[in-house]
């Protein structure tokens, strides 16, 4: 049976839990060979659930505000499977809510540094590796904060998630037309580790849909931007949110 991924590489960070894990799954099920990257040693462990089920996948563990981690990553893509086909640039943290003068510079660096810059350390090795073998899909996690500010949340997780989208969007005109599709997903409110002492109530309330994502909702959205089903899909900020933003 050929599977739509077969003999396709895809490199994933934020990859030890929640969304990234849930869409390391995806690509694997689908016929892909994953990269595996996240800064939590337990990037590993799912790794090894992956390639004990029968898929090939292999992690490597590290800080994607690291500029050298983001080429760490492409350059075992290339060494362990040979080429770059998607990259799932999903490895992000929240910020602090609270007033600005209570935002320490530390603070806000922390998360421009994670969330926006470790997204353009991964793109700019990505897209030469990709560009050497035809082309690829790149696939960057944003939220629906970088299209709608809601009062009183994070400033710099805010400022870092329209970062997000505006790289995002400036790499698909860019790059376009040397077969690089470049989109942003825009989560809701997703139930993973990273909201777990978050109250859903607030959010379940103005979603349309009634009820909070999951994990696999987001790494559906991925498999099919990945997808020939999307070749035209480029540059896009798509939200994957119930309808929240629209409210």
């Amino acid at each position: 049976m050929s599977l739509e991924f077969d003999y396709k590489v895809a490199l994933i960070t934020g990859a030890a839990r929640g969304i990234g894990a849930a869409a390391a799954k995806m690509f694997v099920e689908n016929g892909a060979s994953v990269v595996l990257g996240d800064i939590a040693p337990e990037v590993a462990d799912v790794a090894a659930e992956l390639a004990a089920a029968g898929g090939k996948a292999i992690s490597v563990t590290g800080d994607v505000s690291d500029p050298a981690y983001g080429e760490s990553l492409v350059m075992t893509a290339l060494e362990e499977f040979g080429q770059l086909d998607f990259a799932f640039n999903n490895a992000g943290i929240s910020g602090k809510e609270c007033d600005i003068d209570q935002l320490s510079p530390a603070d806000w660096q922390k998360v421009i540094d994670i969330d926006l810059n470790g997204v353009f350390y991964g793109v700019r090795c990505q897209i030469p590796a990709m560009i050497r073998n035809g082309g690829g899909v790149i696939i960057n996690t944003s939220s629906v904060l970088g299209m709608k500010p809601i009062p009183g949340s994070s400033l710099e997780y805010t400022a870092a998630k329209h970062g997000v989208i505006g790289l995002t969007r400036q790499v698909a005109v860019n790059h376009g037309g040397q077969g690089i599709r470049c989109n942003a997903v825009c989560p809701g409110f997703i139930e993973t580790p990273i909201v777990a002492d978050q109250e859903s109530d607030w959010f379940v309330e103005r979603t349309p849909v009634g009820r909070t994502g999951t994990a696999e909702d987001i790494a559906g959205v991925v498999k099919t931007l990945c997808s020939s089903d999307a070749s035209f899909v480029n540059g896009a900020a798509l939200q994957v949110d119930g309808g929240f933003v629209l409210t």
